[in-house]
């Protein structure tokens, strides 16, 4: 299992985890961000940042729970920073809290400390002469990190190994391997470090702060009302200062000079990787590296409370000057000596997961995809938590990153989805209105033909009676004037059913193979008196490229006159009336527009244009079928017509008609 992972359903997509891994180690996949559990230093940035504790650590207790219930002896170390930790308490209470839950003995892991930094002192001295450098390794997460990503600097780490790991080895150098070895502290990466073969062996478990407060509350132990007792093992003078920032250097009884710079102590990601680049680069003339990704280990990350780093430093030294106190010198010298024989070398395993930068096309690829065209498009706003839009484009081309972490990127991608979205929507209510408009129309039409065919049959009765009877009067006859009149007036009404029919699409289409152009030429024609009395020039243009259609070619005409002699007797003299012709957008589709100069049409009219009998010309200049034809001629052909109009302005009407093309040209 993960020393951490991400608990997906918490993980809220804030990238702050992405920002504070020092490893690149956390990878976001459909927005999760996954901790990539061979890249992690455990370093446990990730779990201080996340606000939401999206982030699990791998869980101690149920191994150590399974141990104390085993026959085996189990000691309890407790990390240097244990005081700062259970701040409410004594240390001697929390330590016979420990005891009770089943442990043979408490041991301080400051007397594995005290054990390493004589050897730091030694290798110091050594490393000083011969003009080396040294990084100290008391920090698991500092050598993980050195030994993933900086395998120049891998020849400085330190070859002792971390107190906790000394005292590990002094356990079981003074009971024997039939013991089991806990340790607890503040710190993720010490589960991690368990599992390095080069240390391994030397301590079985690792708990938390909050892992031991867990235990103590679940057995039902109430530290504060316990007796004082002191830990087992040997005890340490001032090596409990190992878990404050220079800690090291104090019990290695090293001394640097701020004008020297041999002596590096530094604690924190950001200057910790500051500092190693610059080592890594041989840009530094320091000797000595005492480094710790945290604030010192009493700002691990799961300290217990919310006291800030100066407040924990006072009452971890505070007790470090009691322990001195207490203990002589003498002491500490002889318990040392009794530990002489235990091995503190250790060694590292190079891994080297540097990722290799990408091409630079690749890199400027993907920040066009990102819409990051130039250098000024280059915000390095942070949101994604890559410092700089450049380093988050090659996190998205070594697969870590994902193009949507971008926010301005997200931002203007949700500017253009609520615009396609609202032009969307306007062609979705024109579409809806259109849709209304052909169902009454279609309801009218069905009612027109019903009523044109009923009236067809009397009509026809008495234009056939009427002719005879004018065949039987004769031409000076009085009455023969009166019959005449009969007679035009149903033929009226006969050409006014057959709009009707036209309207209702009742009428057959004959197809045959038509030229557009050579056909607005005609209506040009026809239509050109009736322009020239309105001096209102006329105008024909079609695209070369329209093939010959298969259309009903009188009615396209009579469709084309139409909307002509509308748009002429809407416009004022000198205006023009443009008739256009080309392939639709699609390809599969011609359009024909007649566009006017003319006086433009009322909003509120345009639903009713192709209503028959709905007309705003005066009395007896119209009847109001002509764009009701223009409509049913439309639909009998299987496309469909528009209307743009602006008052003051003229209008547009656009026929769209399915391009089947003639067989033959």
């Amino acid at each position: 299992m993960a020393i951490v992972s991400t608990i997906p359903e918490k993980c809220r997509r804030c990238y702050t985890c992405v920002r504070e891994c020092p490893a690149k180690a956390i990878k976001v996949e459909g927005g999760q961000a996954t901790v990539v559990e061979e890249r992690c230093i455990a370093c446990g940035n990730c779990v201080k940042v996340c606000a939401q504790q999206a982030k699990h650590i791998q869980d101690g207790i149920a191994t150590v729970r399974a141990m104390l219930r085993g026959p085996v002896p189990v000691v309890a170390c407790l990390g240097p920073s244990f005081p700062a930790a259970f701040d409410r308490i004594t240390p001697g209470s929390l330590i016979s809290a420990t005891r009770a839950l089943g442990f043979s003995e408490v041991w301080e892991v400051a007397f594995g400390a005290e054990m390493v930094s004589r050897e730091y002192a030694r290798r110091f001295e050594t490393a000083r002469l011969r003009g080396e450098t040294i990084i100290a390794t008391p920090c698991p997460a500092i050598v993980a990190y050195i030994e993933k990503y900086l395998p120049a600097l891998q020849e400085a780490l330190a070859p002792i190994v971390s107190p906790m790991i000394a005292v590990g080895r002094a356990i079981r150098k003074e009971k024997g391997e039939n013991v089991r070895v806990v340790f607890i502290g503040p710190c993720i990466a010490k589960k991690n470090e368990l599992r390095d073969t080069a240390v391994a062996g030397a301590v079985d478990a690792a708990l938390t702060f909050r892992e031991l407060e867990g235990m103590i509350e679940e057995a039902g132990l109430n530290p504060a009302e316990m007796p004082e007792s002191e830990c087992d093992g040997p005890r340490s003078a001032i090596a409990g200062s190992f878990a404050i920032p220079g800690g090291l250097l104090k019990t290695s009884g090293l001394s640097t000079d701020i004008l020297e710079n041999d002596i590096v102590v530094t604690e924190g990601k950001d200057r910790v990787l500051d500092v190693l680049r610059e080592a890594a680069e041989g840009r530094s003339q320091a000797r000595f590296f005492d480094l710790l990704f945290c604030e010192g280990c009493i700002s691990g990350p799961r300290m217990l409370n919310e006291l800030s780093t100066v407040a924990r430093k006072e009452i971890l030294a505070r007790y470090v000057r009691e322990q001195a106190s207490r203990v002589s010198p003498a002491q500490v010298a002889a318990s040392l000596a009794r530990f002489r024989d235990v091995d503190l070398s250790r060694g590292f395993t190079p891994q080297n997961l540097r990722l290799p930068t990408p091409p630079e096309e690749d890199i400027l690829r993907t920040l066009r995809s990102l819409r990051k065209f130039a250098p000024e498009d280059q915000l390095n706003c942070g949101a994604c938590g890559y410092p700089t839009c450049r380093e988050k484009a090659i996190a998205v081309c070594q697969g870590l990153a994902e193009p949507e972490m971008c926010l301005p990127y997200l931002v203007e991608e949700l500017e253009d989805t609520c615009s396609r979205l609202e032009k969307s929507h306007v062609e979705l209510a024109s579409a809806q209105q259109r849709l209304v408009q052909t169902e009454r129309l279609a309801s009218m039409g069905q009612l027109s033909a019903g009523v044109a065919h009923e009236i067809n049959n009397p009509l026809g009765t008495i234009l056939l009676y009427s002719h005879m009877l004018l065949k039987q009067f004769a031409s000076e006859d009085a009455r023969r004037a009166d019959l005449e009149m009969i007679a035009s007036e149903a033929n009226r009404c006969k050409g006014i059913v057959r709009g009707l029919l036209d309207f209702a699409r009742q009428s057959r289409v004959s197809r045959e193979p038509v030229g557009l152009e050579p056909l607005m030429r005609e209506v040009q024609t026809i239509v050109s008196a009736r322009a020239a009395q309105a001096r209102v020039r006329v105008e024909v243009e079609a695209d070369r490229a329209l093939p010959m259609l298969m259309l009903d070619r009188a009615q396209i005409k009579q469709m084309l006159v139409n909307l002509v002699e509308n748009g002429i007797d809407a416009t004022p003299s000198g205006g023009r009336v443009r008739i256009e012709a080309r392939p639709a957008r699609s390809g599969e589709a011609a359009e024909i527009c007649v566009r006017d100069t003319g006086c433009g049409i009322p909003p509120e009219h345009l639903p009713k244009l192709f209503t028959p009998f709905f007309t705003t010309k005066e009395m007896g200049k119209g009847t109001g079928l002509g764009l009701a034809i223009v409509y049913g001629i439309v639909k009998m052909h299987s496309g469909d017509v528009a209307v743009d109009s602006k008052v003051g302005k003229g209008t547009t009407f656009r026929v769209t008609l399915p391009a089947k093309k003639a067989e033959t040209v």
